[in-house]
């Protein structure tokens, strides 16, 4: 009768030390600070990162803007006014906390991205719009 329970007691730690594993896996998002003070931070697209035309990304901001939502947009430099990758608001809508990371699964849509040297994405939230933030450049190609 020990040995079963030896047994079981046994599998019974395997099995949770396998779910372990599973958790240590978690978003992405556990890999960057989004922390901000006042607006938004945008901390994924990296600086030298590299992406296709029609790739899927994930884009992962910070904010303490409380509102109904985010615009994404892309720029082929800082000044660029920038083309909605979105229609309609996108990602967290209410006051955000300023220590969550929040992310945005946009297309790099051919007919609003051209292949170019560099590419930023910036966030932008809809009531408060110059709190608004850029990634890192990045580079676009076919």
């Amino acid at each position: 009768m020990k040995f079963s329970h030896a047994l079981l007691l046994a599998s019974s730690l395997a099995f949770l030390a396998c779910g372990d594993d599973d958790d240590s896996s978690s978003n992405a998002s556990d890999k960057f600070d989004c922390t901000v003070s006042d607006g938004v931070k945008v901390v994924y697209p990296t600086k030298g990162e590299t992406f296709k035309i029609g790739q899927k990304i994930t884009v992962i901001y910070g904010s303490t803007v409380e509102g109904s939502g985010y615009m994404i947009k892309f720029k082929t430099d800082k000044d660029d006014a920038g083309k909605d990758l979105t229609s309609g608001s996108v990602g967290f809508a209410g006051k955000g906390d300023g220590k969550t990371c929040y992310e945005v699964e946009v297309t790099l849509d051919a007919k609003k991205v051209t292949e170019t040297q560099t590419g930023i994405i910036r966030v932008v939230p809809y009531e408060k719009t110059n709190k608004g933030a850029n990634s890192a450049e990045f580079t676009v190609k076919k």
